[in-house]
């Protein structure tokens, strides 16, 4: 039995007010009566305290995600005229290839290209609301372009939609629900996303030196500071690029490195809200600067590729069904006093109080304006009025 100077110290270690590094979890302890409480501990002060980390052990076999990420680099290697074959301009549901400086966040132009698909979903009929639109149909690239390619991503976003069904439970276990007290929130089959993002390298320190400040001007916003989106995201760095960052409550910017054999696991908005701000949706950038693009030896790393797989809940979701969840009273007072400095993007979490797809759909629309342009120019118009008025404010 643990004695008191231990519980205390404990505490401690759990429950300081912000992070400076990521926690890493074993998914393996899960699976033992034994080691559970640990993992789940473990967890809880991740989901609570962090909003990122870690998880190794996924389960995921090793060949799926090989393939994956061998077949997803040769597509995203490929002439862009071929890529845009699948133009995401051409899908009302935000899905298809998106080319290098056509996505923004939070105003600005990120540096990164982009394909997007999801789990086979149908498409809303003509008289439901209109953000539901961020579902339906995928757009594949013709399969001499790159062969299995099809074959290899459904393989492993099913994989991780696995991966998500254990996830979901054992968060519901963390903050002391029922194991099945989740369920209700998502859809069967689940809506899971996966983006293939590539990242070019920035001007070397050779070529952008500023003779007046002594600084560089390589370094460029791969993706601004932003939150996702939905309920948790699974995200691959295929490569070993140190571009990854996660703010902590304080506002620092704490590294996200590749460790290989893991997934980097992060809260989105859709778990934030439905635990009334408990479980913390952590800032995060991919920020693109020239040493991250070479090893320790000086040698060139190339582009860099990552692949994220969000995890949603049910899109229809109103506001009392989302705040429908009661979380244990110890649960809840273990953030009561706290505040965030920052909050990416705060426009929108208006909207994913509202529901997960107006929150999902609104961002869709202001990251892709191209896309909202041709398909939704009207939303698209009150969504930018929106957010500059609340940046301007």
């Amino acid at each position: 039995m643990a004695t008191t100077t231990e519980i205390e110290t404990r505490k401690i270690e759990c429950f300081t007010p912000t992070f400076t590094s990521i926690p890493v979890l074993d998914l393996s302890l899960a699976q033992s009566p034994v080691t559970k409480p640990k993992f789940l501990s473990k967890l809880r002060d991740a989901l609570v305290m962090v909003g990122f980390f870690y998880l190794k052990n996924t389960s995921i076999p090793e060949n799926v995600e090989e393939t994956f990420v061998e077949r997803s680099k040769a597509f995203l290697d490929l002439d862009v005229e071929k890529k845009l074959e699948i133009d995401m301009i051409n899908s009302k549901h935000f899905l298809g290839y998106s080319r290098l400086g056509c996505e923004k966040t939070a105003r600005e132009t990120d540096n990164r290209e982009m394909v997007d698909f999801l789990t086979p979903l149908p498409a809303p009929g003509p008289d439901e609301p209109v953000y539901l639109n961020v579902q339906g149909p995928n757009q594949w690239p013709d399969e001499s372009a790159v062969p299995g390619f099809r074959c290899a991503l459904e393989t492993y976003l099913a994989a991780v939609g696995r991966l998500g069904d254990v996830m979901k439970t054992l968060v519901a276990e963390a903050l002391d629900l029922e194991s099945t007290a989740l369920a209700k929130f998502f859809n069967d089959p689940p809506r899971n996303k996966v983006s293939l993002l590539k990242y070019p390298p920035p001007l070397s320190p050779l070529h952008s030196k500023d003779d007046n400040e002594g600084t560089t001007r390589g370094d460029s916003q791969g993706v601004g500071p932003h939150k996702d989106g939905g309920f948790l995201t699974y995200l691959l760095q295929a490569t070993p690029h140190a571009c990854l960052e996660a703010q902590n409550k304080s506002g620092m910017w704490i590294p996200v490195p590749p460790i290989p054999g893991t997934l980097v696991v992060n809260v989105g908005r859709s778990l934030e809200s439905m635990t009334g701000g408990v479980c913390t949706a952590a800032t995060h950038r991919a920020k693109l600067r020239w040493e991250s693009f070479v090893d320790s030896k000086g040698n060139f790393l190339g582009p860099r590729f990552s692949f994220p797989v969000f995890q949603t809940l049910k899109l229809d979701l109103n506001h009392a069904e989302l705040s429908s969840l009661r979380l244990p009273a110890h649960i809840a007072n273990l953030v009561k006093d706290e505040k965030v400095k920052s909050d990416a993007e705060a426009f929108f979490a208006k909207y994913h109080l509202q529901s997960p797809g107006k929150g999902i759909f609104t961002a869709r629309l202001t990251s892709h304006p191209d896309v909202g342009q041709r398909w939704y120019p009207e939303e698209l118009k009150q969504a930018l009025k929106g957010q500059e008025e609340f940046q301007s404010s």
